[in-house]
C-alpha cells in the first residue's frame, strides 16, 4: 500500500474527503495528513522496546591504527543492537559502548594495551581504545532508519514519505491507524479508542516479527549453539 492509499484509508476512517494527492496538494487538511504519517513512521521505527528485524542491519569494517575508525558509522544509523560488536580477525568481543565518563577515565589515565577493545560513539565518530591495530575486521548489527522504499526500490532508502507511491517496512494497517488516532488528537477529539486499536496491533506485530527462541526453564540458554549434538539422556537408549 502506498503513502496516498495510506492517507485515504486514515481519511475514510475519520469520515472526510479522500484526498487524490498527498505530496503534491497544499489544502491544510492533507498537509497534515501527510505530516502525520510520517509522525506514525518515525515513532514506529525509533519504538523503544523492540528493534524490527526489517530494520536490523549489519556494519562490517577495517581497523585503522588510530582512535577513531573512518567509515564505521553507516548514513542510516538509529542505534546499536546491544552486544553485537565483535572483532572477527581476533575472534573477541567489544567492551561498550563506554560511557563519557568511562571514555575520558580511559583517555586521562596512562597508556595500557588489552585483549579487548572498548568502544563508543561520539557525534558521527566511532571511537575504540585502545588504538586498535590496523586491517581487523569489526562488524556490529544495528537498528536503521531507513523504514520507507522509493517506488520500485526493493531495500528501504529513506527515513520519511516524500512521495505517492512511497511504501514502508510497516504493516499498512498499523500505519493508517497512527494517522486516525494521531489526526483525532490534533483535532481535539477523544481517540481513546482508536488509540487502543492501534496499541494492540503494534504489540501483535512486535511479538511476532522475527520469531522467538526456544528458552529452558531449568538452564541458562547457551550463548552459542552447542557442537556436537548430544543428548542431555538416554544414551544407548
Amino acid at each position: 500500500m502506498t503513502a496516498l492509499s495510506i492517507i485515504q484509508t486514515a481519511a475514510a476512517w475519520v469520515a472526510i474527503p479522500q484526498p487524490t494527492a498527498a505530496f503534491s496538494a497544499t489544502d491544510a487538511q492533507t498537509i497534515q495528513l501527510r505530516s502525520l504519517l510520517n509522525d506514525e513512521g518515525l515513532e514506529l521505527a525509533s519504538w523503544p522496546d523492540h528493534a524490527w528485524t526489517k530494520l536490523t542491519k549489519e556494519k562490517t569494517f577495517t581497523t585503522v591504527a588510530a582512535s577513531i575508525q573512518t567509515g564505521a558509522v553507516p548514513s542510516d544509523f538509529a542505534r546499536f543492537c546491544d552486544n553485537s560488536a565483535w572483532d572477527r580477525t581476533v575472534d573477541r568481543p567489544l567492551w561498550g559502548p563506554m560511557s563519557p565518563q568511562q571514555w575520558q577515565q580511559e583517555k586521562a589515565g596512562p597508556t595500557f594495551t588489552s585483549m579487548y577493545y572498548g568502544f563508543r560513539l561520539r557525534g558521527n565518530d566511532f571511537l575504540m581504545t585502545p588504538t586498535p591495530t590496523a586491517g581487523d575486521t569489526i562488524a556490529y548489527e544495528y537498528v536503521s532508519n531507513y523504514h520507507v522504499y522509493a517506488s520500485g526500490d526493493t531495500t528501504p532508502t529513506k527515513s520519511s514519505f516524500t512521495a505517492d507511491s512511497d511504501t514502508s517496512v510497516f504493516d499498512e494497517t498499523l500505519l493508517a491507524r497512527g494517522v486516525r488516532w494521531r489526526f483525532l488528537r490534533a483535532k481535539g477529539l477523544d481517540y481513546s479508542q482508536e488509540y487502543q486499536s492501534w496499541i494492540e496491533l503494534l504489540q501483535r506485530l512486535a511479538s511476532r516479527d522475527g520469531g522467538m527462541p526456544k528458552l529452558s526453564a531449568s538452564r541458562n540458554y547457551p550463548w552459542t549453539r552447542l557442537s556436537p549434538f548430544i543428548p542431555d539422556s538416554g544414551f544407548g537408549a
